[in-house]
């Protein structure tokens, strides 16, 4: 929940897109937690992790490697 009067960011920071696709691939967060705590809009959130994904080419496990 955002603070009344408080605008929601544009845009995650280069380093925060990095973050929220490890809170939310590795650590299991959701998406939604993620975009209220850095007060974005949820479709940030989901293009970051899609993202990073991509850059991955993330197969769903959690091993913490890139293949």
């Amino acid at each position: 929940m955002v603070a009344r009067g408080h605008v929601p960011k544009a845009d995650l920071t280069p380093e925060e897109k990095l973050r929220v696709a490890y809170f939310h691939l590795i650590v299991g967060w959701d998406q939604h937690d993620l975009a209220s705590f850095y007060t974005v809009n949820p479709g940030r959130v989901n293009n970051a992790i899609t993202t990073i994904k991509t850059a991955l080419k993330w197969d769903g496990e959690s091993d913490g490697t890139a293949n």
